[in-house]
């Protein structure tokens, strides 16, 4: 069950966005709950609703308030406020669903009729907007082979329905529920999936409408989301835990490419000491075989409302570029990648490396994997992770 936020409609002006008529139709399923609230469904009239009654049920939720209801009002009030009119509208079209053609119809009314008439259809675009939305991903490199060709993997339900099994087990374990769902959103060269499920239950205070404190308690949602890339065999993931990004590397793996192992685990690389050393972190005299090592480009996610934007910068030599700047220069955003060319003792042709973040290395020639190594572990390049604790949440 999604958290429930008592004040998603406990504005009546928020319920003002509703057409009264549809308000009336969309609450109607709940009619014996808001009797148990003194509030008589039928009764209402569209002509004048009790705005303020419906939203101080709303906002006082008591024990037996419906699941279902719960979900309905955050899925409507979720793609209501973060959805364009125009792509729900295309939605409903494809879907075969009728929206009424009211010139003064809102979002909100849209997404109540898309509700009305296919729940999950709304499911599956909050779904969407989430998935994309995401900008924060560790990246893991799959092992396919040379000579296969990149094609992106097919989940049928049949699939789905045994990953979300399988998913299931970890989570009950793991106090979390079952019920997991699995959205694929296939893209060009790339797949997104939105992984959907429970968190552990919270239980917290609340006030209750004689004035006595009570105890609310619920399981929040989740919502983790991965990017398989089929042209770098990459995966992208964003998840809340460390064990929950185990779980999707090995599922994953082995039901898109039939190994638990198809993707490195290790968390091997950071690009931080660029932002804590500068210039520093390109010494290189103690490590035997390289003379010199210039940083030529990085790429960079700056987050915003809605949308995020990649910025790529390159130079002959960047530190050299922003001389005393540096600082600021480098300051802001997430890296996504950096690009080093290494001058080799006995070599007259540089070669470079390019770093992304967790665990990707990408070398012009296999033989200089080596000393790149070494010289990465000795600027602070190189830095596997410690065994962090199972439950300790990351950024996402």
């Amino acid at each position: 069950m999604p958290a429930f936020n008592p004040r998603i409609f406990s504005n009546p002006d928020r319920l003002k966005q509703i057409a009264p008529a549809r308000l009336k139709a969309f609450l109607e399923p709940w009619k014996d709950y808001f009797q148990s609230r003194k509030l008589d469904v039928a009764a209402w009239s569209t002509d004048d609703m009790p705005l303020e009654a419906i939203a101080g049920v709303l906002m006082n939720p008591d024990a037996s308030v419906p699941e279902d209801m719960v979900n309905a009002l955050y899925y409507v009030h979720e793609t209501a406020s973060h959805e364009a009119m125009d792509e729900l509208l295309d939605r409903a079209a494809a879907a075969g669903i009728e929206i009424d053609k009211d010139h003064e119809v809102s979002v909100a009314d849209v997404s109540v009729q898309i509700w009305l008439a296919q729940p999950m259809l709304l499911q599956r675009q909050h779904a969407e907007t989430v998935a994309f939305r995401r900008s924060n991903f560790m990246y893991f490199a799959g092992s396919r082979p040379e000579e296969k060709a990149a094609e992106i993997p097919s989940i049928t339900d049949a699939i789905a329905k045994s990953m979300q099994e399988r998913m299931n087990n970890w989570f009950e374990v793991k106090r979390r529920g079952r019920n997991s769902r699995i959205f694929a959103f296939p893209r060009g060269e790339k797949i997104w999936l939105l992984v959907r499920h429970g968190m552990p239950m919270r239980r917290e205070g609340k006030h209750q409408d004689d004035g006595e404190s009570g105890i609310a308690f619920y399981r929040p949602q989740q919502h983790d989301v991965l990017i398989y890339d089929s042209a770098t065999d990459e995966i992208g993931v964003n998840a809340g835990t460390k064990g929950e990004r185990e779980l999707y590397l090995k599922t994953f793996g082995e039901a898109l490419f039939g190994s638990e192992n198809y993707f490195d685990r290790s968390e091997r690389y950071t690009l931080d000491p660029l932002r804590e050393l500068g210039p520093a972190a390109m010494a290189n005299g103690d490590i035997e075989g390289i003379v010199g090592v210039r940083f030529v480009e990085f790429g960079r996610l700056w987050s915003g409302k809605g949308v995020s934007e990649r910025e790529i910068r390159k130079s002959e030599d960047l530190f050299k570029a922003y001389g005393e700047n540096w600082e600021n220069c480098l300051s802001g955003g997430a890296f996504t990648h950096a690009i080093f060319r290494f001058a080799f003792e006995g070599s007259k042709r540089e070669r470079s490396v390019m770093i992304r973040p967790a665990n990707i290395a990408k070398y012009e020639r296999e033989s200089d994997e080596e000393v790149i190594e070494a010289w990465l572990k000795a600027r602070g390049f190189w830095a596997i992770a410690a065994g962090a604790d199972d439950d300790v949440l990351e950024s996402t």
